[in-house]
């Protein structure tokens, strides 16, 4: 929100105290005044002159030799190259010796004629050329008529007036318009607020009929009166420079008022042609499902029922709250308009904006809420300023109708002083609160043991107690409230275990060599085809968003594949092919379909390798990553949180798996991830090559993962090292043929290990040669040579009972 300085003095007298003063103050109270310079710097003996005659340059065509009265005994040449300049025009004038923004101005021969200043055009001035009509920016800018000749283009234009960028919260939505601003000024400083207080007029002679009808219950007020005789035209400079130094585009006398006027009071107005009214009947309703409007930007929109628009008996004339329509706009032949003032619905309204992409300084006011005893005021100040400004009669009376501007009534607010003095931790008279509240101009009276306070409509801020506390607070200034020790029992801050279980399995994964990515939890629903998934797959079930950022992020993801695989190909894209990723993020899993209540939230670890395993060596072949790198990686993470014994693998059914070379982990019966290489047709959808993938269920680790450390003495008995040669059937999984040793081998077994599997001559059809490393150690002992026969012939008995394994020859 910008304001001015001078626009401020006029509503509250703070002329005794310098604007950094004023800036200070309300930043201390919570009104950040974040930015404040002058509305243009660097202008200096620019005055206002009057082009008395223009005459051909006897040497160049383009140029123009201009006599200009400053206000002085005798008159100037100027030598002026813009095509609009002419005879009567009042303009700004650079004197010799003035500055402009970047130059210095002195006297000069131009083409064999003497320049004695210079005629200035909008851009010279400092001024931005876009937020002024066209006609004022071709050329020289040519000031109104009445513009007084000889005076100080600074004091004529406001450039000298202070604009200040208040950062707002989004409870101080009072704020937006000069009228919040000035109480929250006057309050701060002790002074009264001189609003103009504008009536309601009725029409004196002629009046023209004017009806409103309200069905819809998302405009609870509306307010319409007919302006006749209207003369569009420029509005006066200094409401043009008002609106520059805001951030408004000045446009003509009507619209810039109903502008004027929302930034003064707060409530936005509109201004609907009179004869484009058919039968003079207003009506707000909601839209008709697929109705069609052109806005005032001239784009056809398609409106829904959910949308509240302004019509007559015939069709829509405008967006309630977001934008008029073209049908029925302000033009050069307007001579009557229907000023309107309204309340529409804060949340309705911001759908409307955002499903249509329109935002404007109204939209934002009305997504805020609004004062609604400041209705039916802001509709006479800009009837007022048309008669005023436009050469306007007020033709018809008030159109006032809506539950809401009967009688608006504040909020009424409890506040018990003993609650004052426990939050703000010290002790506050009754005498200053009441104080306070006369400063806020918020009526208040003692009831029993507590403060009863009169909230206006201009403050919707304040519902509770808390909130008139924080009031207090900041009138009476932060800097009041004392600093004391904290009082109560302490506790040390500490990680969760979810917490440090994330912190240790990103630095693990880090230690290793791996770079951790942050993607987007959405994906589209062509995401899942390029990893082949299909319907009937549990990763299929995902969540629509009703509002997707784009066509790419549609839905939650099921899984982190996709988001890894667009942050490889994106790597590949730009040559860089050896890639060690990994993710910590979530999946969401809906219970139903359509949702019924929340979906479940997973935190997954996932991980993706491609590429060169170690770089170009000497002395060193190059290898690239295999599935038993991929899968060593994981049981690496298993190991580092205790775990890697408790999980068994298994030959996984996943769709984007290769299905050779991919396993799914259990832990103590359920599946808490899995690891494998890509299939083709998923490498091939990314543009990639030999890609592995991992993905751990954080959650379910979490239940077995150990919070410390635990360190074992060093053995002091040798161990006992075996190694088997078993031939079994070709399909038997090798971690089967583990687990059924595991069961056996008694707890002197320390590790087993696969180091050879041959298939070939010696080994019969169907079958293959599994050699597998057993050793043994006894923590209490040394283990002879019988006891590990005697466990040996146990494991081959048992083997051949259970999978047909034998002892190779």
């Amino acid at each position: 929100m910008k304001i001015t300085w001078n626009w401020l003095l006029e509503y509250v007298d703070v002329s005794d105290l310098t604007p950094q003063e004023v800036a200070q103050k309300m930043t201390n109270a919570g009104i950040p005044v974040e930015h404040m310079q002058r509305l243009v710097e660097g202008v200096d003996q620019v005055v206002v002159g009057e082009v008395v005659a223009v005459t051909a340059h006897p040497s160049a065509d383009r140029l123009r030799v201009c006599t200009v009265d400053v206000g002085g005994n005798e008159h100037l040449t100027i030598v002026c190259g813009a095509q609009n300049v002419q005879a009567g025009q009042r303009v700004p004038v650079a004197l010799v010796g003035a500055t402009l923004p970047g130059m210095k101005i002195g006297k000069s021969t131009l083409r064999g004629v003497i320049s004695e200043g210079m005629i200035c055009s909008v851009a010279e001035l400092g001024l931005d050329p876009h937020v002024f009509p066209k006609e004022q920016t071709t050329g020289i800018f040519v000031l109104p008529k009445d513009a007084p000749i000889g005076q100080d283009i600074n004091r004529y234009l406001g450039l000298d007036d202070l604009v200040m960028e208040l950062e707002l919260t989004p409870n101080r939505s009072d704020c937006l318009s000069l009228r919040g601003v000035a109480y929250e000024v006057a309050a701060l400083f002790e002074r009264t607020v001189h609003m103009p207080m504008p009536i309601l007029q009725t029409p004196t002679i002629a009046p023209k009929p004017l009806a409103v009808q309200v069905v819809t219950e998302k405009c609870t007020g509306y307010a319409g009166q007919v302006v006749d005789d209207l003369e569009l035209g420029p509005s006066p400079m200094w409401m043009q420079m008002r609106l520059v130094a805001v951030g408004m585009r000045p446009i003509n006398n009507l619209v810039d008022i109903t502008n004027y006027v929302m930034f003064e009071w707060g409530q936005p107005l509109h201004a609907f042609d009179y004869q484009a009214i058919h039968e003079q009947q207003i009506v707000v309703r909601q839209a008709q499902a697929g109705e069609q409007l052109i806005t005032l930007d001239g784009q056809l929109r398609t409106l829904s029922a959910e949308m509240t628009v302004i019509a007559d008996p015939m069709r829509a004339l405008g967006l309630a709250g977001v934008m008029g329509g073209e049908n029925s706009e302000v033009t050069a032949n307007t001579t009557s308009v229907v000023l309107e003032s309204a309340l529409f619905d804060p949340l309705q309204t911001r759908r409307t904006g955002r499903v249509l992409q329109l935002r404007s300084e109204a939209g934002l006011r009305f997504e805020k809420g609004l004062d609604a005893s400041v209705v039916t005021a802001a509709l006479a100040r800009a009837a007022d300023l048309m008669v005023q400004y436009a050469g306007g009669r007020i033709a018809s009376a008030p159109v006032v109708t809506g539950a809401a501007l009967q009688k608006p009534t504040g909020t009424k607010v409890a506040v018990r002083p003993a609650r004052v003095w426990q939050l703000l931790g010290f002790h506050i008279p009754l005498d200053e609160m009441l104080n306070v509240c006369a400063r806020l101009q918020f009526p208040a009276k003692i009831e029993e043991d507590r403060l009863v306070i009169d909230v206006p409509l201009r403050r919707p801020d304040i519902k509770i107690e808390e909130d008139m506390i924080e009031e207090f607070a900041r009138l009476i200034g932060y800097d009041r409230i004392p600093a004391t020790m904290i009082e109560g029992p302490l506790t040390a801050g500490k990680l969760t275990k979810d917490q440090h279980l994330r912190r240790v399995l990103s630095d693990h994964l880090i230690s290793v060599g791996l770079q951790e990515v942050v993607t987007y939890t959405f994906i589209s629903r062509e995401d899942l085809n390029r990893i082949r998934v299909s319907s009937e797959d549990g990763w299929s079930q995902s969540i629509e968003l009703l509002h997707p950022l784009s066509d790419e992020h549609h839905i939650l993801r099921t899984t982190l594949l996709p988001s890894l695989l667009e942050v490889a190909k994106m790597n590949v894209n730009r040559r860089q092919l050896d890639l060690r990723l990994f993710e910590l993020g979530r999946v969401y899993l809906p219970k139903q379909l359509p949702l019924t209540e929340q979906p479940e939230e997973r935190l997954l670890l996932a991980g993706l390798l491609m590429g060169r395993r170690n770089p170009e060596h000497p002395f060193r072949s190059v290898r690239t990553f295999d599935f038993y790198d991929a899968k060593g990686l994981v049981e690496s993470v298993l190991g580092r949180i205790g775990a890697v014994s408790k999980v068994t693998f298994e030959r996984s059914t996943a769709p984007f798996f290769h299905p050779g070379q991919s396993a799914d982990m259990y832990l103590e019966g359920m599946l808490c991830g899995r690891v494998g290489r890509l299939h083709f047709n998923v490498e091939s959808a990314y543009d990639l090559a030999d890609a592995f993938y991992f993905e751990v269920d954080v959650q379910i680790l979490a239940h077995v993962a150990q919070d410390e450390l635990y360190v074992a003495e060093l053995p002091r008995f040798p161990g006992v090292l075996r190694d088997l040669a078993l031939v079994v059937d070709r399909d038997l999984p090798v971690a089967n043929l583990l687990q059924t040793v595991r069961e056996v081998a008694g707890e002197d077994l320390v590790t087993i290990s696969v180091f050879d599997v041959y298939t070939g001559k010696g080994i019969d059809a169907g079958h293959k040669s599994v050699a597998l490393r057993l050793f043994f150690r006894s923590l209490s002992r040394t283990l002879t040579d019988e006891e590990m026969e005697t466990t040996i012939n146990r494991v081959l008995a048992h083997v051949n009972s259970v999978h047909g394994a034998v002892l190779r020859e």
